[in-house]
């Protein structure tokens, strides 16, 4: 039940952010903006890292630099899924992007039955299948679309295998500690952002920024790394199975925090998928 309250935790801060990155990112530019998300979510992480230190409650690791340089390799791979995922948005509109995306979840469940071999129930599997109707229910429009093989999509299964690496980060999770290695893997994917900012010339200046916008970028700062913390604690603690499956309530914390954050009415299908995925969700986590 903690491993669960922790993914909700995790997924409640992402779901938040998927609605906050909209206006920051067309003003800011994508890469910029996610230069200056991990820059703040270091900062954090590191004064948090210091005060525990300085108290005696966490250690510095003993880390050799070539294992520093396997880890932040590791990081810095999986944060070239941002990188394909940007990429698929020039193909095809956010919304297609954004359903593609849910393929993620049978990568997921393909690792933990033939990697980590993980024993998965009947009843999972159709709990699983309900959380599934429940996020169609949210999102769909006028019934089921078929998907064409396109550019959009090609990116999207790209960003989704270099996002699933995430779990080869368990190990390290384990040896050095959630917070050391966070601080590394936001390094990671700062550097990665800010080669590529360089790279495309992007120009960024702070003072031009509506006051709308600063906030918005505080806040993917700040739940970004409660997003980041929670998850990459949780993948090292539950099965692999049961966070892929409640990966799927991300876009359900993201409707309602847009409905409410843009003042638009839920429709009763919607409020019917709401009720099912986090109900599903919430017997899953019992199991």
């Amino acid at each position: 039940m903690l491993g669960f309250l922790i993914v909700f935790i995790g997924h409640f801060a992402y779901g938040i952010t998927n609605v906050l990155w909209k206006n920051p990112r067309e003003v800011v530019g994508t890469f910029p903006l996610i230069a200056m998300r991990s820059f703040g979510c270091i900062l954090i992480f590191s004064i948090i890292f210091a005060v525990c230190n300085f108290y005696g409650t966490i250690k510095i690791p003993n880390i050799s630099f070539m294992k520093f340089l396997k880890i932040f390799g590791l990081c810095a791979i999986n944060s070239l899924g941002l990188v394909f995922y940007v990429t698929s948005l020039k193909y095809g509109n956010a919304n297609k992007v954004i359903g593609f995306s849910k393929l993620n979840i049978v990568i997921w469940i393909l690792i933990s039955i033939f990697i980590f071999r993980e024993d998965i129930s009947t009843k999972k599997i159709i709990l699983g299948l309900i959380i599934t109707l429940g996020i169609y229910l949210i999102d769909s429009s006028k019934g089921f679309q078929k998907i064409k093989p396109s550019k959009a999509l090609l990116f999207t299964i790209l960003s989704r295998l270099f996002w699933s690496t995430a779990f080869l980060f368990i190990p390290d999770i384990k040896e050095f500690g959630i917070l050391f290695f966070c601080i590394i893997l936001e390094l990671a994917v700062f550097t990665v952002s800010f080669t590529i900012s360089i790279i495309n010339k992007n120009n960024l200046e702070i003072r031009q920024l509506r006051v709308k916008t600063q906030r918005e970028i505080v806040l993917l700062i700040v739940l970004g790394c409660i997003g980041t913390l929670s998850l990459n604690f949780a993948i090292a603690e539950i099965s692999i199975f049961l966070f892929a499956i409640l990966a799927l309530l991300e876009p359900v914390v993201g409707l309602i925090f847009a409905r409410i954050y843009y003042q638009e009415r839920l429709e009763f299908r919607q409020v019917l998928g709401i009720s099912l995925a986090l109900a599903s969700s919430f017997v899953l986590a019992l199991y």
